[in-house]
């Protein structure tokens, strides 16, 4: 839409389902006059400004579910069918839809143009064109007026009437001219613009930026935020759209009032005739934004979700990443729109009847809303240059906040010296990013400097690292003072930087009073400061973690137990992860104790090994972290990767033979990627005596996925041969089992059966269906394990993977989108071929009487 209404005018109209719909509903409904106070162009503006985008602000996840749009989608589809039955005209577009006003003021731009031929009208007596507009307009007079007004360029007039024209003219030609200006559009110019671009860099944008606790918006919210609860309101986003709203409205009226005081007109007449050159702020700074998105990441969802619809998959990778530097081509389109902005005021400013040099002091007031919204755009990066953005980036809406021990570049006193003179000595972070609480010290006469006391406690006890004459940086005057004589505030409200409680040095005891008065905390000495931060590097108690028996079945997950939300992402194909880095997987080896609780491993004291796409085992060592214990490995080359956790457990005479395996095969949709069939079977390795495979398919190929009604081919293996009367058992995660015995060869085939029932609304044709097989094998045999025998082995395998939706689920979209593409196609087509045979191309001939 952004893009064709500069263009091409309203032409979205013609494709709008409501506007389609209401031709229809108008030829049979009550035909009535809309009543004179629902004729306000300001509804539909009222109901996009608040309805949509406040709504957006306030509550972000409302409109970004399918069930949200659809429920606003329904209820704009109930309120337009009964207005178009009462009323003619098509008056809910003309007055109550929220983007009817909206399309016809930013229309003004486009450089199309339909008009008559003024020989043919003159002698005019049936006003055909007029008659068979659904809007009830009269095409011969968009010349005279110099403006459309409501026309959505249905052509319905020229199919009619052969005098009626089609042009194109430079864009926004009829902006340089007088019109009759509506004042509904101007404030829609401006509201949009508050709306939109001005609170997406409010919130989205500077709201990125680790000031963003120091804007305005963010301390109004958490002022508010001590006496409402604001519940499921973002507050943030919601102020941010009030001084948006409050500083875009302002810098608008007051730059006209004062203009309109300077050329000594009427306020009123300066606004609305001044007002149309906001025409182009909003509409190429979202072209700019929407291409950008496009690049990012559209064109991966329009394709994949276009040939969803047909009920096939494709998998495609976006055309650009955030922040290849090409992109950036795009903001070009935003000062295109600011110079753009100022040829129409100029134009404009020239139709006015005033002195030019009341005009020329004028100008720059009057373009007071324009010069605000470049202001924002440079602000906004020098935002984002001088402070950076908050980790998490595009994703977190909510803004980051900008560390209070934080200045400006600038403000920072750098007195070390060298290539990395602005970072960190011990941990490399922008000293500017945490200056308030920086500490320099020397080694040998050698000046360094230290971005908190957690790193330079962290040189001297950990590191060993002979330091002396520390300095510290005073709160108050930002200058390095004694660090031994400095009074510390320690454990105030303000965050601490590289560890929880903030440590702030001041040279004065008066202001470190005056500082705990308004933030908290306690007056202590460099000693205790310096003892509190060396807390962070105490051990701590090491967690206690259930350990499984030789009963407990081992299986992997890809998610960690302890981790209250999902983060991980397992299952399909591999894409590569971050440009020019291998791939990488980390799986965490789980049991599920008597009560059903799944559990952990603190400890893996088991043999782990990786079966690699080229076929080489290379054995495998734990994670060191705290915690939950995982086990990761590199997939650098396309094809599969096997997974295994092997362990061996003596109890009452018994060898009790574990084995966990996941299977994960990477493909990186490289041109050159070649599926090789010997490589892509099912393989097992020496290193581990029970093993379950699932074997190939005939025809299977890189894209290959497991779906609901599938059959599963699966092949146990003991010491390397395939075991006849093994039981095997797959089990899905609705609870529903089923065991079957291998046969001779090994083999036992199952169906997945289907075990996704969502609601009907909620369908997901990717929803991954988790299921994990269990072979079972014993035999009696003799030998010893550390130095103890058995009588006889238990071996026990798993195998865990996933599966999809069937395509019969879903396969219904696809014939009903065949069905309503096709419709539309032949109906297009139907129309093409009615309207070529009545039209009659319009020539004007003219007779010499005299001859």
């Amino acid at each position: 839409m952004v893009i064709t209404l500069p263009t091409l005018g309203r032409v979205f109209c013609g494709i709008c389902p409501h506007g389609f719909m209401g031709k229809y509903i108008t030829k049979f409904g009550l035909k009535k006059t809309m009543p004179k106070w629902m004729q306000n162009q300001y509804i539909g503006v009222f109901l996009l400004v608040i309805g949509w985008w406040g709504i957006y602000y306030m509550f972000p996840g409302v409109y970004r579910t399918a069930m949200g749009t659809a429920i606003m989608f329904t209820v704009m589809t109930l309120i337009s069918f009964v207005v178009y039955f009462l009323y003619k005209d098509m008056s809910y577009c003309k007055y109550i839809c929220p983007i009817g006003t909206l399309t016809r003021a930013y229309s003004k731009l486009s450089f199309t143009w339909l008009g008559t031929y003024k020989s043919a009208c003159n002698e005019c007596k049936t006003f055909e064109c007029a008659t068979a507009c659904p809007y009830n307009l009269k095409p011969f007079t968009f010349d005279k007026r110099n403006s459309m007004t409501d026309c959505t360029l249905c052509m319905d007039c020229s199919s009619a009437c052969e005098a009626v024209s089609f042009k194109t003219k430079k864009p926004s030609f009829s902006l340089f001219s007088k019109f009759q200006t509506l004042k509904a559009e101007v404030w829609a110019f401006v509201l949009i613009l508050a709306s939109i671009p001005i609170t997406m860099s409010f919130h989205h944008g500077i709201g990125r930026s680790n000031a963003a606790s120091d804007m305005i918006w963010s301390k109004t919210a958490e002022f508010f935020k001590g006496f409402i609860s604001f519940g499921s309101i973002d507050p943030i986003g919601l102020f941010a759209f009030l001084y948006a709203m409050l500083f875009t409205i302002v810098a608008a009226l007051v730059g006209m009032f004062i203009a309109s005081k300077i050329l000594q007109k009427d306020f009123s007449k300066i606004f609305y005739d001044l007002g149309y050159s906001y025409a182009p702020l909003f509409i190429l700074g979202s072209i700019a934004h929407s291409l950008e998105t496009f690049f990012i990441k559209g064109y991966e969802k329009i394709v994949e979700g276009f040939a969803q619809g047909f009920g096939f998959t494709v998998d495609v990778a976006s055309l650009a990443n955030r922040g290849d530097s090409w992109l950036h081509m795009f903001g070009i389109l935003k000062w295109i729109a600011i110079a753009w902005a100022l040829i129409i005021l100029y134009k404009r400013m020239k139709l006015l009847d005033a002195n030019k040099m009341r005009k020329i002091i004028a100008y720059p007031f009057a373009a007071s809303l324009i010069i605000f919204f470049l202001s924002v755009n440079m602000y906004r990066s020098l935002i984002l240059d001088t402070y950076g953005r908050v980790s998490g980036g595009h994703g977190s809406h909510g803004g980051g906040a900008k560390m209070f021990q934080a200045v400006l570049n600038d403000k920072a006193t750098i007195l070390q010296s060298g290539r990395s003179k602005k970072s960190c000595t011990t941990c490399g972070m922008k000293l500017a990013n945490s200056f308030k609480a920086n500490y320099v010290a020397k080694q040998d006469g050698v000046t360094k400097q230290f971005c908190s006391l957690h790193c330079f406690s962290k040189e001297i006890s950990i590191k060993k690292t002979p330091l002396t004459d520390f300095q510290v940086v005073d709160l108050k005057s930002l200058k390095f003072i004694d660090a031994k004589k400095a009074y510390y505030v320690l454990g105030s409200k303000k965050r601490g930087v590289m560890s929880k409680m903030s440590k702030l040095a001041f040279a004065s005891q008066a202001e470190a009073i005056a500082f705990i008065t308004k933030y908290g905390g306690k007056i202590v000495s460099f000693d205790e400061a310096y003892k509190n931060a060396l807390r962070d590097f105490q051990k701590r108690p090491s967690q206690s973690y259930k350990k499984p028996t030789a009963f407990n079945t081992i299986y992997f997950s890809d998610t960690n137990p302890e981790a209250k939300k999902r983060k991980s992402y397992s299952g399909g194909h591999s894409h590569g992860g971050a440009r020019n880095k291998v791939p990488s997987k980390k799986m965490w080896p789980t049991f599920e104790d008597n009560s059903g609780k799944k559990n952990c491993l603190g400890n893996i004291d088991a043999d782990l090994y990786v079966l690699d796409a080229n076929l080489i085992t290379t054995k495998l060592t734990s994670s060191k972290d705290r915690g939950c214990k995982s086990v990761s490995f590199k997939m650098p080359d396309n094809g599969y990767y096997n997974l295994y956790y092997n362990s061996k457990t003596l109890q009452d005479k018994t060898l009790y033979v574990q084995t966990a395996k996941y299977e994960k095969m990477r493909f990186n949709h490289s041109n050159d990627a070649v599926y090789d069939e010997e490589k892509m079977s099912a393989h097992t390795i020496a290193e581990v005596p029970f093993d379950i495979l699932r074997l190939r398919e005939d025809g299977e190929t890189f894209y290959h996925r497991l779906y609901s009604g599938d059959k599963i081919r699966l092949k146990v293996m003991l010491n390397s041969k395939a075991i006849q009367n093994a039981s095997l058992t797959l089990s899905t995660q609705t609870g529903w089992s089923k065991t079957i015995k291998t046969d001779k060869d090994g083999v036992a085939v199952f169906t997945l059966l289907k075990d996704y029932f969502p609601e009907w609304n909620k369908f997901d044709r990717r929803h991954k269906n988790q299921f994990l097989l269990t072979a079972n094998f014993a035999e009696n045999a003799k030998g010893t394990h550390n130095d103890k025998e058995y009588a006889s082995i238990n071996y026990e395998a798993t195998y865990t993977s996933t599966y999809y939706p069937a395509d019969s689920a879903y396969r219904s979209y696809a014939y009903g989108l065949f069905a309503a593409t096709s419709t539309a196609i032949l109906s297009g087509f139907a129309i093409y071929w009615f309207r070529k045979r009545r039209q009659r191309p319009f020539k004007e001939v003219r007779f010499d009487e005299k001859n």
